[in-house]
């Protein structure tokens, strides 16, 4: 396939995305939310083995496939377990097949939103080269892991409550979703970002071609991530009225449930794309 093409189909991707992450949070998509999830989930991983086939090369891009997956699927039995880290919590059938008690799209949701965050963290800290060396060896996966957290935060009470995704068994204080969750997904997603750095290290050896490095394949990702926010600033511009109920019998309001995602999507999300693109704009080593 020629870049012109793959650069073809990765906007395209991009805009279904934009679309389905729009369509994802209105209120009448609520019946059936999972498939839609499905299909976000599938768009993203598609992206990411077509964008990171160019830029990594397949071997480094199956590697963080393997280790994400693994690494992803075992702390999530775990807390499911155990309660550690995430908390106490249950998947639905909304997902689909399970592997264990962990549903099977969940690794490459993991994945597809985990090769962003990579990339996007190389972006922020003017890493243009593709390469880990000992100065960015625990930098690239200490931003990465912020970069996933704040999709998680702008997703996981809408998806955890009004679509019933998964269920807390306890409830939390943020609509429904406990503090510890966030800090388990933290460590969940450095864990596999700090594997993979120490396997790049480990290997010394690029397979592409750094020179290879026009601004288009950097925009991609950053356009990418901004399509993933407009999901939550759209559920904010048209909060519904009403109220849901978690688990743990607490009520919250629709409208402040909604609204709340969009702003923190707003200060977090969007203001990563923001400076992404800038920080690709202005590079003197791109062209």
């Amino acid at each position: 396939m020629s870049d012109k093409n793959r650069v073809l189909i990765l906007w395209i991707l991009v805009i279904l995305t934009a679309a389905l992450s729009i369509l994802a949070v209105m209120p009448f998509t609520v019946s059936f939310a999972g498939i839609l999830g499905i299909a976000c989930t599938l768009a993203r991983l598609l992206f990411a083995l077509i964008h990171g086939s160019h830029q990594l090369g397949w071997r480094k891009l199956g590697a963080l496939f393997v280790i994400t997956c693994i690494v992803s699927w075992c702390y999530e039995s775990l807390s499911i377990a155990t309660g550690f880290p995430f908390g106490h919590y249950v998947y639905t059938a909304e997902l689909g097949p399970k592997l264990g008690t962990v549903p099977v799209m969940i690794m490459p949701a993991y994945f597809g939103v985990a090769y962003i965050a990579w990339i996007l963290a190389h972006v922020l800290l003017d890493k243009f080269d593709r390469q880990i060396d000992s100065r960015s060896i625990f930098a690239i996966p200490v931003i990465a892991s912020f970069i996933m957290v704040m999709w998680d935060m702008s997703i996981d009470p809408l998806s955890s409550t009004v679509m019933h995704q998964w269920i807390w068994r306890d409830g939390g204080s943020y609509f429904g979703v406990p503090f510890s969750n966030f800090l388990g997904w933290f460590l969940c997603v450095y864990t596999v970002f700090q594997f993979w750095a120490v396997y790049l290290m480990r290997t010394k050896q690029a397979d592409n071609d750094p020179s290879d490095n026009s601004k288009s394949w950097w925009y991609l990702p950053t356009a990418y991530y901004g399509a993933i926010f407009l999901g939550a600033i759209t559920g904010a511009t048209f909060a519904p009225t009403g109220s849901v109920t978690d688990a743990s019998s607490q009520v919250w309001p629709l409208k402040a449930l909604y609204e709340t995602l969009g702003l923190v999507s707003l200060v977090t999300m969007l203001f990563v794309t923001c400076l992404a693109f800038f920080k690709v704009q202005n590079s003197d080593n791109l062209r």
